[in-house]
């Protein structure tokens, strides 16, 4: 059997000031111009760089937040000026087109993903793709509390279990429907007008999970419902995977992490062929996110 590429991840406050991150085991500090905090990556069944073997974890220290789950990337920070929950976007971002490598069934995986983040707004053929979601109508997790805004650094982040709950945001009388419930989180924050009345900053300590259980990473491979399954390998086009939550609009990075892929022997994976292209039916050019 033809082992899966290793993944080499890296995390930053943006594209050009990337570090390497301890995936599994701890979480890397991010100090940028918009975000203050740390951002941790756990990936089940993680082959790392060639240049960390025997020293990176393959399974994550800390549980996921669900069973079944096989990625996630979980921060905890504040932002460094006033936001509204509507202009803090979260997703993929690519530098170059991908429109030549997307797989038939591109279209099928957009709806499902559709059903899972209804707010979820993508151009997977432009120049530059992207596929964003506002953060706290994507997020599988979230909490807020009040903090002092000369507090310093947050808290040491370990990424465990935490209880949903943004009650220190949202008016009172929506709060107590809320706590506890992520899925009614995100459903309240797909509405415009909750998240543009939802305002934080400095004095706001945000914590976030991103995670799904749809990659397997040891066979680097994407499974869907309904049978749509597909190798990533198989599709790729050189180009980093960079999950970006950046602002709307401006495209100013909070934070960004990236994956790339290498060999077993730690040397570059080369681009694949193009694939051929698909009916663009569910991934045409868009203007905003909603």
């Amino acid at each position: 059997m033809t082992t899966a590429p290793r993944i080499v991840c890296r995390a930053g406050p943006s594209l050009d000031k990337l570090t390497d991150v301890d995936v599994n085991r701890s979480s890397l500090p991010i100090d940028g111009p918009h975000f203050f905090g740390s951002v941790a990556v756990r990936l089940k069944d993680y082959r790392g760089p060639k240049a960390q073997e025997g020293k990176s974890v393959r399974e994550p220290e800390q549980p996921f937040m669900e069973d079944g789950t096989t990625w996630s990337i979980s921060f905890q920070g504040t932002f460094k000026e006033q936001v509204t929950a509507d202009e803090v976007l979260f997703g993929n971002t690519w530098e170059k087109p991908i429109k030549s490598y997307l797989p038939y069934g591109t279209s099928a995986a957009l709806r499902f993903m559709k059903y899972v983040d209804p707010s979820m707004d993508c151009d997977l053929y432009a120049d530059k793709p992207w596929a964003l979601s506002p953060l706290f109508a994507t997020l599988q997790y979230l909490s807020a509390k009040e903090v002092a805004s000369s507090d310093g650094a947050p808290p040491a982040f370990v990424p465990d279990t935490f209880p949903e709950d943004v009650s220190p945001l949202v008016p009172p009388e929506d709060a107590a429907a809320l706590k506890d419930q992520p899925a009614a989180r995100r459903s309240y924050f797909t509405k415009a007008p909750h998240r543009s009345a939802t305002r934080f900053g400095p004095s706001h300590l945000i914590r976030g999970d991103f995670s799904h259980g749809f990659l397997n990473f040891d066979s680097l491979s994407v499974s869907l419902p309904g049978g749509l399954s597909f190798s990533l390998a198989k599709y790729w086009n050189g180009e980093p995977v960079v999950f970006s939550c950046q602002k709307r609009g401006t495209g100013d990075p909070y934070f960004v992490v990236s994956f790339t892929l290498e060999t077993d022997d730690g040397s570059e994976v080369k681009p694949q062929a193009a694939a051929p292209t698909e009916d663009a039916e569910a991934g045409g050019a868009n203007d905003d996110v909603d």
